[in-house]
């Protein structure tokens, strides 16, 4: 078993106890309530008791506390079980091959790269700049006339000078124009195989060439 994706009944008991008496302890639950009025019975005079529809109001405005509570419970105990269906079905990611934002670039000498990016709108020009690990420039790829939507430039690992670069890790920003010279926004992507998915208290994450990123910024997932 996965650790943290199916809950234990340790789990649902903490889950279902107590927003209204662990999390805040400021506020008043249904056993505080039904103290409350025992007490106020308690204090009344005699001679002049409390009336029967103010009591009855009282029991009913309990009576609506204990079913809420219970509401509120049952909810937390359906949305430990929906985690744990959602986590399970996660699980199923692992192994396969997925687009997600990124612009790193894991690179061996003698390696071909495919360098993913989109564009929002066609592009007579569009810029490649490519980075080694300490953020120094390595070279330039300059393409003409892209589409709109997805698009790659290939790099065939050689710098400015047509030098061969070391193994390591690279980076890649893209610029692109009009053919009036007005910028087009771009975003890069990289394409990877899952190899972990990571249960956090924020989401879940998976983890894609070494890196971690967030399930809901997958854009696409493939065999």
């Amino acid at each position: 078993m996965i650790s943290g994706l199916i809950p234990t009944a340790a789990d649902l008991a903490a889950s279902s106890s107590s927003p209204g008496d662990v999390a805040n302890a400021n506020e008043l639950g249904k056993n505080d309530f039904l103290k409350l009025l025992v007490a106020q019975l308690q204090a009344q005079n005699p001679l002049d008791p409390q009336k029967a529809e103010d009591f009855s109001a009282q029991l009913a405005q309990f009576s609506s506390l204990e079913q809420l509570t219970n509401v509120n419970d049952n909810l937390n105990q359906i949305e430990s079980f929906q985690q744990a269906v959602n986590n399970a079905s996660l699980v199923n990611l692992i192994g396969k091959n997925v687009d997600s934002p990124g612009d790193r670039i894991d690179f061996n000498t003698g390696d071909t790269k495919a360098l993913n990016f989109t564009l929002d709108e066609e592009a007579a020009q569009v810029e490649v700049d490519i980075f080694d690990s300490t953020g120094n420039p390595v070279t330039t790829l300059t393409l003409s006339n892209q589409s709109a939507g997805n698009n790659q430039a290939i790099w065939s690992g050689n710098d400015g000078a047509g030098k061969p670069v070391p193994s390591g890790a690279y980076t890649f920003q893209v610029k692109a124009q009009t053919l009036s010279g007005d910028e087009i926004p771009t975003r890069t992507f990289v394409s990877g195989k899952i190899t972990d998915v990571i249960f956090e208290k924020d989401g879940a994450q998976a983890v894609i060439n070494g890196q971690k990123t967030a399930v809901s910024e997958i854009s696409r997932v493939s065999i």
